[in-house]
């Protein structure tokens, strides 16, 4: 399950019974479903206020439009798994597509694709204010596609790190949990990385706050670590 807050405070999340979820501040839920064997995965909620996810069981992207109807679009490519999705400041949604080494771009109903590296198996994506960034699990590194649609790499030292999550720092550049070295990655927009080694094992999903990055950890933690202090070690 992942879940996304919404400008209202509303919290929507996907679930694993192919249902989406919707949890208001007044604490009154509501479930939409998705679709038989959609498998609802990533979610994203749009500035005007739509919200994104991926069907990873049907090979779509799905819409929720006035808080319950859902229009789905099929990807161009077979058994894509569709993983993690945001949408960016113009409203278009992104979805990493990790089982066709591609993220998806999606405005309204046209799909487009931008390739990645041969190999790659994007899972995390966010958008920042420098770019579209993802995390390529397969290949040990994070990736931007720029505004003007250039493609970067910024490998890790480790390439069997295998980075999992993504998101963007308030002064550019992106934050990445490495599932398999258990660390948390900070690369500068110009492709500097630091590393911070971290307590437990197989660091998952994260969160960015203007004092700190959340790390939830596999092993049963929540870990915190400054945004701007130095490596530890």
């Amino acid at each position: 399950m992942y879940k996304r807050q919404a400008a209202d405070g509303a919290i929507w999340y996907t679930r694993a019974d192919d249902r989406i979820g919707r949890r208001d501040p007044d604490g009154s839920h509501t479930t939409i479903e998705a679709g038989p064997g959609s498998a609802p995965y990533g979610i994203a909620v749009a500035p005007a206020g739509d919200v994104w996810f991926t069907a990873a069981g049907t090979n779509r992207i799905g819409r929720v439009t006035d808080g319950r109807s859902i229009t789905t679009t099929e990807l161009p490519i077979p058994d894509s798994r569709p993983a993690m999705i945001t949408v960016d400041a113009h409203g278009t949604a992104w979805a990493a597509l990790n089982g066709a080494a591609s993220l998806a771009r999606v405005r309204d109903d046209d799909v487009g694709l931008v390739k990645l590296s041969a190999g790659s198996a994007p899972v995390g994506v966010t958008a920042g204010a420098d770019g579209i960034w993802y995390a390529d699990i397969a290949r040990g590194c994070v990736g931007r596609v720029s505004p003007t649609g250039a493609l970067d790499e910024f490998p890790f030292p480790d390439p069997a790190c295998r980075p999992h999550a993504v998101a963007p720092d308030p002064d550019g550049g992106c934050w990445a949990t490495l599932w398999g070295s258990t660390e948390l990655a900070r690369v500068t927009a110009s492709g500097e990385i630091t590393l911070h080694p971290l307590p437990g094992r197989e660091p998952h999903g994260l969160w960015v706050s203007p004092a700190h990055v959340w790390v939830a950890m596999e092993s049963g933690a929540v870990v915190t670590v400054e945004r701007k202090a130095p490596p530890a070690g």
